[in-house]
């Protein structure tokens, strides 16, 4: 199919079915379509990043989760994923000063929960992590995929925590086992 015939919306709609189907080729051609279109779509190159982090490109992942914050920093959920990519990578400084921008979320707001969780088990805080989590988890309707997840990770801490024997302390590097996984169905719009 001839991709440039396809307005915008068309790449977006046509690229989300094709990220939930699991079909990275096609929406890393209909997003690349869409960044070629206009690359000032921070949606786009958003999506482009999540699915280049989900087929293992982090590199470009990263770079274009960059851009996609660049060009629209209120794109919550690109500055939350970005952040949890550096995580990933082994990058807890980059992560933190990604997150910076979430500094304008309130409070009880479920990335900024999440956020703080994270940054308390970058720095091994294990049971202030759980009770952030967990707060975010709760006040997070929008994303359920995004609960998994820090479900997940709680997980991964309890395993952790109890393959360690209490007279010594937790190992550190725990954030370099999160996954990273797109959100991009769920809607940034929902998160604000």
């Amino acid at each position: 199919m001839d991709y440039a015939v396809l307005d915008q919306e068309e790449l977006f709609q046509l690229a989300l079915q094709a990220m939930e189907s699991q079909q990275h080729a096609e929406a890393v051609a209909l997003l690349k379509q869409g960044v070629r279109n206009d690359g000032e779509d921070a949606r786009l190159r958003y999506l482009l990043g999540a699915e280049y982090a989900q087929i293992g490109l982090f590199d470009r992942a990263a770079a274009e989760m960059e851009q996609a914050v660049v060009l629209q920093p209120g794109l919550v959920m690109a500055v939350f994923q970005l952040g949890l990519l550096h995580l990933t990578q082994g990058l807890p400084e980059r992560a933190e000063q990604a997150w910076q921008g979430l500094d304008a979320l309130a409070a009880d707001h479920p990335l900024q929960l999440f956020r703080q969780g994270l940054s308390h088990l970058i720095r091994d805080e294990f049971a202030d992590c759980r009770e952030r989590l967990m707060l975010g988890i709760a006040a997070n309707q929008a994303a359920p995929m995004l609960n998994e997840d820090m479900k997940r990770i709680l997980e991964q801490i309890d395993a952790q925590q109890s393959a360690v024997p209490e007279t010594e302390p937790a190992a550190g590097g725990s954030a370099g086992t999160l996954l990273l996984r797109g959100y991009a169905s769920s809607g940034d719009d929902k998160l604000h």
